[in-house]
This record gives C-alpha cells, sequence and structure tokens, in this order.
C-alpha cells in the first residue's frame, strides 16, 4: 500500500519541477529590468557613461585600474540604442540576469532549485549601484563564474582541468576589471580546503593549484601585454602606483579605513541583533519545559513575540520604511550575512556532520563574505551587491543547521527567529527595488515623488525623476544650448560631473569629477596648469552648489579656491545660476 501511495505521488514530480524549468528563469532574467527607468542621476551613473564615451579623456590612473570596464562600455556604447542612459542600462541590466540565471542552473547540483531561486531574488532585489557602472557587474559576474568554476572543477573527474583552468581565467581577467579584485586570487584557499577534508595527495593538489595559477596567469597576463603595446609597458605599473599614492588625501581608501567601515556595519548590526539573545533564550526554555505539553500554545506565543520585536525594529529605524536609502533593506541583510557567517563556520568545522561538497560550498560563500567587500570605502555594500552565491548556500546551511537538530523541540525558537529575518529580508528587498533611485531620491527628500518624464533632454529620454531635478536640468540645458557652449568643452565642478555625458560636451580635463578626494589637490593644480597652456585654455565651467559636507572638506575646499582662482585670472563672467548650478564662460572676442 505505501508503494502504491509513493508511485502515485511521484506521477507529479515532473509537475513540480515545470515552475524549476521554465517560471523560475523566467522571473530571474525579467525581475532585474523592473525600475529600469526610475532615477536621472548626474553623479555615479552619467560619470562612469561620461569615462566610456570620452575614454581618451580620462584620468590615467582610473582608466588602468578599470581598464576592461570602461573598454567594454565604450564599446556597448556602439551597440544599437545605447547612446541614451535607458539604452545602455538595458544591456548592463543582462549583465544581472546573467549572474542569477548562471548560479540557478549550476547551483542547483547541490541546492534545492526552489531555494536556489529564493536566493537569486535576494540578490537581484538588492543589486543597489547603477546598473551601467560596469567596473562593479563585470567583476561581480567574473568572480560569481570564477567561484562557480571552480567549485565545479573542484568535485568534477571529467574536464577538472578545463573547468579549473577556466576558473582562473576568470579571476585573473577580473584584475583588470577592477584592480582591488586582485584580492579574488585567495579562492584558491577553496581548492586546497577541499583537498584538505577529502585527504588528496599532495601531487594531486599541486597539480590542480598549478592549473589554476596558469589561468590566472593567462587571464591577467594576455590582456595586459596586449594593454602595454597600445599604451607603453609602464603605463599600468604608474597608474596602480598612484592609485596606492591617492590614500593620503583619501584615507577612507586605505586598508585601515576600508577595514574599520567594514568592521562597523557588523559590529553595528550585532548591536542591534543582541536584544534577539533573551527571545531566542526565552523561546528555547519555553519549549523546554513540559516539552509534549501546549505545543501550538507555545508556537504562538513565540510568534507573537517575534511580531512584537519586529514592531520594535520598525519603531528604532532599525528596519526602514524609507525605500529610497540603503537603509531600508541593510540591517536586515546584514543580520542575514552574520547569521550566514556563523553556521557556514560551524558546516565548514564539521559541526553539521556534512559531507566534502557541502563544506566546500559553505567555505566558498565563506570566503566571497570576507573579500567582496575589500577595495572599497563603502562598508560591505559590495558584498550586498553580489549576493549570487553567497545568498543560495546561506539559505541552504540554514536549512542544514535546522535539520541537524530538527527532533528537539527548542529549535523551533531558532527556526523562526531565522525565517523571520529572510521574510523581512525578502519583503525590505522587493520593495527597495521597486521604489530605489539611485542618487535621484534619497533619505533627506522623502517627500519628493519620481513623477516627472524627460521628454526633452536627449541622452535620459525615457527616464522618470522628480520634477525639481528635471526643472534645474532643463534650465541648465536651456543655457547651454542659447549659447551655443555644446561644440566646446566643459570643466565641472561640485558633484555634477555627469554634465559633460548628459549635454554632450567633451570634458576640458581628465576627469569630471574633481572634486573626490581620490583626485588630490596636486593633480587638479597639475591639471588647471595644462589647460591655462592648451590651445582651448576658456572651457565652460559648470560649478555645483556645495553642500555642507563638501563645503566642511578642506581638499575640496581648496580645489574650488584654485579653481575660482583659474576663473577669475581668465575673465570668466557667469551667464548663469540656479540655486543648484553656475555656469561660467569667457565672452567671444568677435
Amino acid at each position: 500500500m505505501l508503494k502504491k501511495i509513493k508511485s502515485y505521488f511521484m506521477e507529479f514530480k515532473g509537475l513540480q519541477s515545470l515552475p524549476e524549468r521554465y517560471f523560475f528563469p523566467v522571473v530571474l532574467l525579467l525581475y532585474p529590468f523592473f525600475g529600469i527607468t526610475k532615477g536621472l542621476d548626474i553623479v555615479d551613473t552619467t560619470y562612469n557613461l561620461g569615462n566610456y564615451e570620452f575614454m581618451g579623456n580620462v584620468d590615467p590612473m582610473w582608466l588602468f585600474s578599470t581598464f576592461l570596464s570602461n573598454l567594454f562600455g565604450n564599446i556597448i556604447m556602439k551597440f544599437p540604442g545605447a547612446g541614451t542612459i535607458l539604452g545602455f542600462s538595458v544591456y548592463c541590466t543582462f549583465i544581472i540576469s546573467a549572474m542569477a540565471l548562471v548560479s540557478y542552473y549550476v547551483l542547483q547540483k547541490w541546492i534545492p532549485g526552489r531555494m536556489v531561486f529564493i536566493g537569486e531574488i535576494i540578490a537581484e532585489s538588492l543589486c543597489w549601484a547603477p546598473r551601467v557602472i560596469l567596473y562593479h557587474y563585470l567583476p561581480y559576474l567574473l568572480v560569481t563564474v570564477g567561484t562557480l568554476l571552480l567549485i565545479r572543477g573542484v568535485f568534477s573527474k571529467e574536464k577538472q582541468e578545463i573547468l579549473l583552468f577556466a576558473a582562473g581565467v576568470c579571476l585573473g581577467l577580473n584584475v583588470l576589471m577592477r584592480f582591488p579584485a586582485i584580492i579574488d586570487c585567495v579562492l584558491i584557499l577553496v581548492l586546497w580546503f577541499n583537498s584538505f577534508i577529502a585527504k588528496d595527495k599532495f601531487a594531486d593538489v599541486a597539480k590542480k593549484t598549478g592549473i589554476c595559477i596558469g589561468g590566472y596567469a593567462a587571464g591577467f597576463g594576455v590582456p595586459l601585454f596586449l594593454i602595454s603595446l597600445r599604451y607603453g609597458f609602464n603605463a599600468y605599473p604608474d597608474a596602480i602606483s598612484k592609485l596606492f599614492a591617492m590614500t593620503g588625501e583619501a584615507t577612507d581608501y586605505s586598508s585601515g579605513g576600508m577595514i574599520a567601515d567594514i568592521l562597523e556595519a557588523y559590529t553595528h548590526t550585532l548591536g542591534n541583533m543582541l536584544i534577539m539573545i533573551p527571545c531566542l533564550a526565552a523561546g528555547t526554555v519555553m519549549f523546554l519545559v513540559a516539552k509534549k505539553n501546549y505545543v501550538l500554545l507555545k508556537k504562538f506565543l513565540y510568534i507573537a513575540g517575534l511580531l512584537l520585536l519586529a514592531v520594535y525594529y520598525v519603531k528604532k529605524d532599525v528596519f526602514s520604511r524609507n525605500y529610497y536609502y540603503y537603509e531600508s533593506m541593510f540591517q536586515a541583510v546584514m543580520m542575514f550575512l552574520i547569521i550566514t557567517v556563523i553556521l557556514t563556520i560551524a558546516d565548514v568545522s564539521g559541526f553539521f556532520n556534512g559531507g566534502v561538497e557541502e563544506r566546500t560550498i559553505s567555505f566558498a560563500a565563506l570566503m566571497l563574505i570576507f573579500i567582496l567587500p575589500i577595495g572599497s570605502n563603502n562598508r560591505t555594500m559590495p558584498l550586498v551587491n553580489c549576493l549570487f552565491f553567497v545568498a543560495p548556500a546561506g539559505l541552504w546551511i540554514i536549512q542544514r543547521f535546522l535539520q541537524r537538530f530538527v527532533d528537539n523541540e527548542w529549535i523551533f525558537a531558532w527556526q523562526a527567529m531565522i525565517t523571520g529575518v529572510i521574510v523581512v529580508l525578502l519583503v525590505q528587498g522587493a520593495i527597495f527595488h521597486a521604489r530605489f533611485s539611485f542618487a535621484d531620491h534619497n533619505e533627506a527628500t522623502p517627500e519628493l515623488k519620481l513623477d516627472t518624464k524627460v521628454t526633452d533632454i536627449a541622452k535620459a529620454i525615457g527616464l522618470v525623476t522628480t520634477k525639481a531635478n528635471y526643472d534645474t536640468l532643463s534650465e541648465l540645458k536651456n543655457c547651454i544650448e542659447s549659447n551655443g557652449l555644446t561644440q566646446g568643452k566643459v570643466l565641472t565642478f561640485g558633484n555634477v560631473p555627469g554634465i559633460s555625458y548628459l549635454f554632450d560636451i567633451e570634458p576640458a580635463i581628465d576627469t569630471t569629477w574633481p572634486d573626490l578626494d581620490s583626485y588630490s589637490t596636486v593633480r587638479f593644480a597639475s591639471a588647471l596648469e595644462k589647460l591655462d597652456l592648451s590651445d582651448n585654455p576658456n572651457p565652460t565651467v559648470v560649478i555645483g552648489k556645495l553642500d555642507d559636507i563638501m563645503s566642511a572638506n578642506p581638499n575640496v575646499t581648496e580645489k574650488n579656491n584654485m579653481l575660482l582662482d583659474y576663473i577669475k585670472k581668465h575673465d570668466y563672467n557667469i551667464i548663469f545660476e540656479s540655486n543648484r548650478f553656475t555656469v561660467y564662460a569667457v565672452e567671444s572676442e568677435e
């Protein structure tokens, strides 16, 4: 009878797999495109687009430290429809979809399909960086694919050498996408860890290591050789040496500054999680007392307590409802990551009695959690932006933890608490994905609405922004066009680097964002000196209004004074002024 019942239900197994085969992949392909028209950002988004368009003008330090990302951006600009922000964004969004789909198909070999799907939805929801910033998403793609190839290569007996070599190529190539990705080389520890717990022979480990190193050398060395032939063999080393030197003024890019920011993100969230400890303790004791009695009542009371905890977090703005800012999802994802770190360490240590493959995947996820934030001054946000491997692996390890203690009554307290964090993350992430608009609508202006469609700025056609943003940019556009300034060059200052790209005006110096701390005062002085000696020393100057933070920055103040001195020296006149922009130009001598 039991066999008949089992065989009956097995007939529906194919139907259960239909969503995994068809529906889930379609969702993962299309979901990133939601919100693609939101926001008109004249900071990071258009700054990077300007670097692609005017690649020959880009500061060598920045050009070579992210060379292949800039090159791919320049190539994409030649694709049909990529001449606008929206058109370019469509092409870049496929990179996000590709990361999710590749991870979805590969990880299903070890992790249930529905769980991988939920993990990929979390990852796609939390992609906060503008999709056109290729020095984010191309390195994320390569490190994700490289990690997947590495674990496939480690586990496979067939085509192992090809897979390991390809993994090395991806990670080596990544260095030329974005130089800080050089830290990805520590993923070789995944191979060594697997070999250690599998008790592989030293000769086999050495061979596999050599193959990975060979792939890494090829991925990095071959493109670097071609770059050196084109720009000179000193170009790349000189650029990277300047990258290290910039930490003198940009202290947040120093090793100490970056590590401090990463630790602050974890410790801040750990502080918010402290209140969970007495809740878990009380729940555990409650389920251990009179184990078999009043089980449903105990579960009801415990869930009610968790709902009160959620209300407390909302009241304290731990789970913010301002979905125009990162904090709405940041604390939830950090809680998830902290839980994942703790459980992956336990799994790697053998606490869950997992097999070699399970422990290796846990170790790979742990390595990615540690290395992805390194090289950024933005706390753990790079990790949050690249959870395509970590999120499904984390969900799987959480399931393994719960299965390990499934026969213990107290496990419900932990199951409900962790499930609550995941549910909050899914909800907050989905709303964040639907509402967030990078640098156009923020926590300071929640009353503004993204309700104005751009119709008369050619490169921003089809985007939706706030009326205030649209009106000020339209005024600036009218000034530039009515004074015939689009045929010349422009020097931008004051957090408005995107003006050059948006109005298709060539930059006058080697950056459109000279007010960044990473662009030193010495380099800005040198750029102004070169401009002064050039054939066109009088470009249009557009200065954005300096906010309180910028005005308090001594580097910005010094560079602003340099620029004002240059303006005075060359007898510029103010031809346009609003509450956001000031435009300077030199009168024609005709």
